[in-house]
């Protein structure tokens, strides 16, 4: 599709979709982050953390389309300084998790997750994602190797590319989670598998903490 200057390539998407999904099903942080909001929360919780990174992915995808993902990537104080209050964020939700694990209320029941939970929830997704810059600069590198045809102003097919890439996404991390929640849901009853449960969750807080803090310290040391 052209219109003037601004060309839209549409002949990209079936390489970039197949492309896509095999990054998708590799996994990684928010897959991890679904697997651990599920079984933390139950399935509702879940599904608004999952809307709560897509929200997150929203602001890179219009940076990157803007061109700011670029400005991002030259910027490497930036971007440990996100990372590092990222990780920081994740080990006081591993802390937070570890220490309320296996509550005697039924908090995770579906039924049971209120407005002030739910955008809780909602939050966490969103800062956590937020807090992961390495996800402008994925984009900032995969993005225009499917510009194709494109002549004038990338931005609209950036802008494209990265809402399918996000579509797909949500609704992979809304499997996860919901699997990760019903099971939860199954075994809601049995307090010791409950608190296995939450514990387990935070541990992959923990983990995704150290993997931020770990990629702030290699690029302090090379650079």
């Amino acid at each position: 599709m052209t219109t003037g200057d601004a060309v839209v390539d549409l002949t990209v998407l079936p390489a970039f979709l197949v492309a896509v999904l095999v990054i998708l099903v590799a996994p990684g942080p928010d897959m991890a982050f679904m697997v651990a909001s599920g079984l933390n929360g139950g399935r509702r919780a879940a599904t608004r953390a999952a809307f709560g990174i897509t929200t997150g992915v929203t602001v890179y995808v219009l940076l990157t389309a803007a061109g700011l993902g670029a400005l991002l990537a030259a910027a490497p104080t930036a971007v440990n300084a996100i990372r590092l209050a990222g990780a920081g964020y994740l080990a006081y939700l591993a802390w937070s998790t570890w220490r309320n694990a296996g509550p005697a209320t039924g908090s995770g029941l579906d039924g049971d997750l209120g407005a002030g939970v739910g955008q809780h929830v909602f939050r966490r997704g969103f800062l956590v994602n937020l807090a992961n810059p390495k996800i402008a600069l994925f984009f900032t590198a995969f993005l225009p190797q499917f510009l194709g045809d494109v002549t004038g102003n990338p931005a609209v097919q950036l802008l494209m590319l990265g809402l399918v890439l996000q579509a797909l996404g949500l609704l992979v991390d809304l499997a996860i989670g919901y699997a990760a929640g019903t099971m939860r849901d199954r075994v809601l009853r049995r307090p010791a598998v409950r608190r296995t449960l939450d514990r387990l969750a935070a541990a992959v807080y923990a983990a995704l903490a150290v993997v931020l803090l770990g990629e702030s310290t290699d690029d302090l040391a090379s650079s």
